[in-house]
């Protein structure tokens, strides 16, 4: 991976065939044997949903990856995200390590996210706990 930026912000997003709610960006920008690539992965906490946008040019040169990139930008922008470089390549390996396994955009399944299975967690700890306080009635 040659980059990685984050949203700041959740706007509320509506994406066709997907719930409505606040939505997290992500933009990655990877290297590979042929070329680079950017892909937009738009994350939607609340339903533990994605979507994923590639762009058309997956082998593309450094300089029209830089373009791809810039549009990238521009489109996530235009729905109201405030983006951030998070300078990956300078990171240290440790941070980098902690955000592969954190971050959505680097999990297969968005339902296997820690903060989504935290949530899901903490509900059925709250429906056991009023399933044993209306029990004691």
């Amino acid at each position: 991976m040659i980059a990685l930026h984050t949203s700041l912000n959740s706007p509320h997003l509506f994406i066709p065939g997907k719930p409505a709610g606040p939505a997290q960006a992500f933009i990655l920008g990877l290297r590979g044997s042929t070329g680079f690539a950017t892909f937009i992965y738009l994350y939607l906490a609340e339903a533990a949903e994605c979507a994923v946008y590639v762009s058309g040019k997956r082998n593309a040169s450094f300089e029209e990856y830089l373009s791809e990139e810039a549009e990238a930008l521009a489109f996530v922008e235009s729905m109201g995200f405030m983006m951030d470089n998070s300078n990956w390549r300078s990171m240290a390996q440790a941070t980098q390590e902690e955000l592969l396994h954190t971050l959505p955009v680097f999990f297969r399944d968005p339902r296997q996210v820690p903060a989504v299975q935290k949530r899901v967690e903490e509900k059925r700890n709250a429906a056991a706990t009023l399933g044993r306080f209306l029990a004691a009635f």
